[in-house]
């Protein structure tokens, strides 16, 4: 991917450089700004597609794997708030065998296992904080089908790699946003 996006831009570099030089052999100078104007609006929307590109490739380089399970990681996670940790999945019904979630709180030792089960396409987990009290909480998904086990979230190399949320105080949260605003 990465070397598709620099011979994108070297090409866009080519074509830029084709077009000025074309723009200079031009006689009249309205005709001339006319024309880099247009290449400035062509040029623009390429460049910043490709940055926005390589931002969210960074950011979460799982979305580019050929995932079986979709997470969205709730945010922000408040301590004495109740949140649903819930995946999507493409596999079908029939084919899963179990649907496991694996989670724990800076106050456990050792992952928790819950087995999930599936309500309308969507495969939830109702994480109470009263239940499970901790300031950190730390979980993935992981699905069995008959031929293999999938996970989510992955890393860079197929990797599972556990959420790791910090439990944050909702009034303190919202008085911070509320200065950043200002």
């Amino acid at each position: 991917m990465e070397k598709k996006l620099l011979n994108n831009q070297k090409l866009l570099i080519k074509v830029v450089l084709y077009f000025n030089m074309f723009a200079s052999k031009m006689k009249s100078g309205s005709l001339k700004v006319k024309f880099k104007k247009h290449l400035l609006i062509l040029f623009i929307p390429v460049a910043l597609f490709s940055q926005i590109e390589k931002q969210v490739r960074d950011q979460n380089p799982g979305l580019f794997k050929n995932q079986k399970l979709y997470h969205s990681i709730p945010n922000p996670f408040f301590k004495s708030r109740s949140h649903n940790l819930d995946f999507i999945t493409d596999i079908p019904q029939d084919s899963v065998l179990a649907a496991t979630l694996f989670f724990k709180t800076n106050l456990m030792e050792y992952y928790q296992e819950f087995p999930l089960n599936r309500e309308r396409g969507i495969y939830r987990f109702v994480y109470n904080p009263k239940s499970y009290p901790g300031s950190r909480l730390q979980y993935y998904f992981v699905i069995e089908t008959k031929e293999k086990v999938h996970g989510t979230p992955i890393d860079d190399n197929g990797e599972l790699s556990p959420v790791d949320k910090l439990l944050i105080d909702p009034v303190e949260y919202f008085k911070q946003k509320e200065r950043l605003n200002k």
